[in-house]
């Protein structure tokens, strides 16, 4: 019995979920009556608004009557009646745009419940309230699915007593709204009290605890929002491109995606400055798959730029076929007009242009909108930065220029991530950073014009300032030497000694012994920057050379002197290739002296070296050359002393200048050549012997056909050929010849290359005095002493042999082919086959043209 209630109750509660998916907004409105029926209660009349989608299937019809409960905030008792619907009517449709296609079907109906009561007077109101469950299925921008079936809450807060007030009541009406397309929500309210209304999207209320929707009392406050999803929020119920105004209630935008959204829109009543109520409304918005013609134009920012404008419809539906725009700029003539989709106009002038568009003009789906342009270009942001410590103060300066208007507000972020703090609204402000690194800083500026842009820098922040002094350096000691340091601010150097100056950047030392001198640089506001250069003192220059020395003609030799001299110069100059530097590098044509000073200011040094050049060794292998296999090869290598032949492969000697090759095959060898009179680097040579192994081939040794039949003969294996004797033949001196005739013959042939190598092969020619016929045996014995082996047909004077087929006693054929001297070795799939007679047939071509048909048996002997 207990699983029956069970089951029975499961489906009740399946059957009430299903039809409760019917309600798609609601709103709770009170009016302030007057006094109540007993001392110190007010009357008021509550309104609810039950809005239904006839569209939807197996729904729950309008309620009959509802549960309100009205919810003390003073912690009195609450109270909750049951209250018999008033009315049902349908809920009134806008106007759909012209030509609109794939128009909705928009049928609602709302139902009226009204609810006269007297509360206690109270100081801090009530709520009044309604739940029910659930929305319709298949929202877009809020959870309803998978056992998460989202709810209604329409509530309503009523003041303290003493306002006497009367809530906002929403117009109650719909109006198309097409998926991708600008639209407009008239979500305005009337107040009875005239007090100052301000919207604003709000979030909807979910159901609560309540399932199903039959008179169920509702839970007191506080109720809880639904669960946005797919980046919709309470601020954002229809996406980013939906606003609403917030002194008239009107939202408006592009339209989402097709769906159905939750929406939320909550009116707040001041009455002299101080708020007094909050009222909601909650609506499901059903975004259609529809279209229609239509001109758009957002507004633009400021053109700051150029006087170059691209314009183009906002409202991208496919029903706009044709453009006229008005760009506003009559001085521009001709040109202040246009037919084309998306225009570009260049005014003539700065100033505020009022442009027009009209899509479809002189059609009945023709739209026209106007829209505002401010044209003043010549705006140019621009900013310094001056400082570069920790802990001091960086100085920030606008360098904005405009030539309209006045630069007239800054927006800086100084990019400190250690901190909130890091902005200013001034137009040249300071900042101090703590620690060190790159800072994007950005600064955004406007005019009084309107134009406003953006623009960073990077400010790199460092512990000390740039600061950088002379490197370290070399003096003779009766030299005097100009220190150099770099950075801004002042500079101090210290010792004192034999220093000019020491409070300048550029100052002259003359020490007489090593000194290192320390610069600290002071720049503004507490950035301070230390370095140091330390000057080497000698009485003289030291300065030695490597002993002469030989090298390859052509070749570039470096020269390297063991010297502490800081300058130098090099003579003779024409065959020196970097005269003053340390290390010289020389290209010496003949026997050269050169010299060399070295110099530390005044005092210096010299020395000399000798370079003689030595050309290189000439190698020489001799000529490429061609053998015939098998040869001796005798090579000749000249140009050195040393010789080196590679590989070894072959030769009899391989490191002298005339080594014997008896190479089988064709090879390269590679000569490498030293001398001794002073150029030490190789020479190389490369001779190339290519054997030749003729391979003569006068065809098949033995070949049969009849009197007088033509055979052709086919010989390769070189450039050149020779048939002996002539017999029979039409020209012996090619490699395939003709031959006719009425005797056996033997052919040998000879081939030569173009190098005179030979190589002979010979044909046995077997004359058969017969008609031309296929010739077959009448017995083989396939065991495998080579004798016999192999049933084949014979052909006598026969060009194609068409087919040989073999088959056994059960007519089954077990071997064919249609290759001459191709035959049956006795197997049939792998298998020998038994002792016995087989048949067989065999067609062929003679020479002459004729069909040749034989056929016969054969008997198989083991």
């Amino acid at each position: 019995m207990k699983k029956s209630f069970l089951t029975i109750a499961a489906i009740l509660l399946a059957v009430l979920n299903s039809q409760a998916h019917h309600v798609i907004g609601g709103e709770m409105i009170y009016q302030y009556l007057g006094k109540g029926a007993t001392p110190n209660t007010s009357r008021y009349l509550i309104t609810l608004k039950i809005f239904r989608d006839q569209n939807a299937v197996n729904a729950a019809p309008m309620p009959s009557a509802v549960y309100i409960g009205i919810f003390s905030k003073e912690n009195g008792p609450p109270i909750y009646n049951i209250v018999p619907k008033k009315s049902e009517s349908a809920v009134p449709v806008g106007t759909f745009p012209p030509c609109i296609q794939n128009a909705p079907n928009l049928n609602y109906h709302v139902g009226i419940f009204e609810l006269t009561v007297d509360l206690p007077d109270n100081t801090k109101g009530y709520t009044a309230s309604y739940q029910t469950c659930c929305r319709v299925d298949n929202l877009a921008n809020v959870q309803n699915f998978g056992g998460n079936e989202t709810g209604s809450t329409f509530t309503t807060d009523i003041p303290g007593s003493q306002y006497m007030d009367s809530s906002p009541q929403f117009a109650t009406s719909v109006d198309v709204v097409c998926a991708g397309r600008p639209f407009q929500l008239n979500y305005f309210a009337i107040d009875k009290n005239n007090d100052s209304l301000v919207y604003s999207f709000t979030q909807a209320y979910d159901g609560g605890s309540i399932r199903g929707d039959s008179l169920i009392k509702p839970n007191a406050p506080p109720y809880y929002s639904v669960t946005y999803i797919n980046n919709y929020s309470a601020n954002s119920p229809l996406g980013i491109k939906a606003i609403i105004d917030s002194k008239t209630g009107i939202i408006s935008g592009i339209a989402p995606p097709v769906g159905k959204y939750v929406l939320g829109v909550k009116v707040s009543s001041y009455r002299n400055g101080v708020l007094i109520n909050e009222h909601l409304k909650d609506f499901i918005i059903n975004v259609s798959n529809c279209d229609f013609a239509g001109a758009q134009l957002n507004p633009k920012p400021v053109i700051c730029d150029s006087f170059n404008v691209a314009f183009q419809d906002d409202n991208t539906s496919s029903l706009n076929q044709t453009f006229y725009w008005d760009f506003g700029d009559p001085k521009s003539g001709a040109q202040n007009t246009s037919v084309l989709k998306s225009p570009t106009h260049v005014y003539t002038d700065t100033g505020v242009f009022v442009y027009k568009l009209v899509v479809n003009r002189g059609q009945d789906c023709s739209d026209s909108a106007t829209q505002i342009l401010k044209v003043y270009p010549g705006f140019y942001p621009a900013f310094n930065v001056d400082g570069q410590c920790i802990n001091s103060s960086i100085i920030f300066t606008d360098k904005t220029t405009t030539n309209f208007g006045s630069v007239n507000n800054w927006s800086w972020n100084f990019g400190d991530p250690a901190t909130y703090g890091d902005t200013s609204k001034i137009k040249n402000p300071t900042y101090i950073y703590t620690q060190p690194g790159n800072y994007d800083v950005q600064l955004t500026v406007g005019n009084s014009k309107g134009c406003s842009k953006t623009i960073d820098k990077t400010v790199p922040i460092k512990t000390q300032p740039d600061f950088s002094v002379t490197n370290d350096t070399l003096i003779c000691s009766i030299d005097t030497l100009q220190l150099t340091a770099i950075g801004n601010g002042s500079i101090t150097w210290t010792p004192a000694y034999n220093i000019n100056n020491p409070n300048s950047f550029t100052p002259l030392v003359s020490p007489k012994v090593p000194t290192t001198y320390y610069a600290t640089l002071n720049e503004s506001r507490g950035c301070i920057g230390t370095d140091s250069v330390f000057v080497n003192v000698v009485n003289q220059v030291s300065l030695s050379l490597t002993p002469d020395t030989t090298v390859c003609l052509t070749d570039t030799v470096q020269l390297n002197p063991i010297s502490d001299g800081l300058h130098y110069v090099w003579t003779p100059s024409n065959t020196v290739l970097n005269d003053t530097a340390k290390y010289a590098q020389v290209v010496p044509v003949q026997n050269t002296n050169y010299h060399v000073v070295s110099s530390i200011g005044k005092c210096s040094a010299a020395a000399n070296i000798n370079v003689k050049p030595v050309p290189y060794p000439q190698a020489y292998a001799g000529n490429d050359t061609t053998v015939c296999f098998p040869a001796i090869v005798q090579l000749h290598g000249s140009g050195g002393s040393i010789y080196n032949w590679s590989p070894p492969t072959f030769l009899n000697n391989s490191k002298i200048a005339d080594p014997i090759s008896r190479p089988v095959q064709s090879i390269s060898y590679l000569l490498q050549v030293n001398d001794v009179l002073g150029c030490p680097k190789p020479t190389y040579a490369v001779i190339n012997i290519t054997v030749e192994k003729p391979v003569a081939d006068a065809g098949p040794a033995d070949t049969a056909i009849v009197v007088n039949q033509p055979l052709q003969l086919n010989g390769t294996g070189a450039q050149f050929y020779l048939w002996t004797p002539s017999t029979g033949l039409n020209n012996p001196n090619i490699s395939n010849p003709v031959a006719i005739l009425t005797e056996s013959q033997k052919y040998t042939l000879q081939v030569k290359t173009l190098a005179g190598c030979t190589a002979e092969d010979t044909i046995h020619v077997y004359v058969y005095k017969v008609l031309p016929d296929l010739y077959v045996p009448d017995a083989f014995t396939p065991n495998g002493d080579g004798k016999n082996d192999i049933f084949r047909p014979i052909p006598i004077g026969i060009k194609k042999l068409n087919y040989f087929k073999v088959y056994n006693r059960l007519g089954q054929l077990i071997y064919s082919t249609d290759v001459q001297k191709a035959g049956w070795d006795g197997t049939f799939k792998g298998q020998p086959q038994d002792p016995g007679v087989f048949v067989w047939i065999a067609e062929g071509i003679d020479y002459l043209g004729k069909t040749v048909f034989r056929k016969g048996s054969v008997t198989l002997i083991r």
